[in-house]
């Protein structure tokens, strides 16, 4: 039993790992993703703080207008996908803590059998040392 329980182990640790690492890619991803959306959001504000241009610059004014609702078209999308990859990191972040609370009960069955057989074997020592201890006195009181 123990040693199916070790193979188990061994599985689980791997899948362990591996959710380890497929949970610390989210996060990756979703900060750079969060990144991204930083970077559109401060060129949206910036180009909101350059004023308005002066008179007789109709087509620049146009242009920047045009320039922002594009950036914020952009934005809205970014953070879409932000928020995509926040859920698939809590997903992967909950795999993971099934994961590891999977890999201890392993861990704990088999700390169980190990103390079991450390407590067999003190047994086992006990009645071994209990039968010497028999034979002594037996010979002791023959003789």
């Amino acid at each position: 039993m123990k040693r199916a329980l070790s193979a188990l182990q061994r599985v689980r640790e791997i899948e362990k790992k591996q959710a380890r690492q497929s949970f610390a890619d989210a996060e990756r991803a979703r900060i750079a993703q969060e990144v991204r959306v930083d970077t559109i959001l401060a060129a949206v504000e910036e180009s909101r703080g350059r004023g308005a241009p002066a008179e007789g610059e109709a087509v620049w004014a146009h242009m920047e207008h045009a320039f922002r609702l594009r950036m914020e078209v952009q934005l809205r999308s970014e953070r879409s996908v932000l928020e995509q990859r926040a859920v698939e990191v809590s997903r992967r972040r909950a795999v993971l803590n099934e994961a590891t609370r999977a890999t201890r009960v392993v861990e704990v069955a088999i700390e169980r059998i190990e103390e079991m057989e450390a407590l067999e074997a003190r047994r086992a020592d006990g009645r071994r040392l209990d039968a010497l201890a028999g034979i002594r006195w037996w010979r002791e009181n023959e003789s």
